[in-house]
């Protein structure tokens, strides 16, 4: 139960569009005491049981790391694809002298789970293919228990600081209007 929540708040994500529905701030806790249920009843019982069952249930128990894995994934292939098509002159960043780049770093305490992470990821690439390449690079992680929540980054560009300002501020609703609370952590012209 305490590993489905990550199936169930991924299903709520994609039927609703909500946010993050708090699953793991009371399931997280217990999660490696009914992993390790999980594992024991799944040793004891694997005779008992078919092997499709077994095969869900280990599945859905693990879901949060193959999903994490997922997503280390596609970030690096998302980075070395970036890279190989620098030299290209229609999906380099402009960079004359009109051309702002900034980097914007939001925090996002209402970010509970990798599901809340692959949400605010995907809102932010449907955002960045609405600018026309205004948003590059945006990723977003859970803090490491420190503080809750996680955090979010991306590459913004623009002609003016005002029209950075006006991305910002369209990120930040995009955000909002996904579930989440966000603020702005920082905002580096680089």
């Amino acid at each position: 139960l305490s590993s489905s929540c990550c199936a169930i708040q991924l299903m709520i994500n994609i039927v609703s569009g909500l946010g993050c529905a708090g699953f793991n701030k009371y399931l997280g806790p217990i999660r490696p005491f009914m992993l390790s249920v999980l594992i024991f009843t799944t040793a004891k019982l694997f005779s008992q049981r078919s092997i499709v069952w077994t095969i869900v249930s280990l599945s859905l128990g693990f879901l949060p790391e193959v999903l994490h894995i997922c997503n280390n994934y596609r970030v690096r292939v998302g980075n070395r694809t970036v890279s190989q098509h620098d030299g290209d002159q229609n999906n380099r960043i402009p960079t004359s002298d009109t051309q702002l780049i900034a980097t914007l770093r939001l925090d996002v305490p209402t970010m509970g789970c990798v599901a809340c992470v692959n949400k605010i990821d995907s809102t932010i690439r449907q955002l960045g293919l609405r600018e026309k390449r205004n948003i590059r690079d945006g990723v977003s992680w859970l803090n490491d228990g420190s503080k809750k929540g996680g955090m979010a980054e991306l590459k913004i560009t623009g002609s003016s600081s005002d029209e950075i300002e006006k991305i910002k501020d369209q990120v930040i609703a995009a955000i909002e209007n996904a579930g989440f609370r966000c603020d702005v952590n920082g905002l580096w012209l680089n």
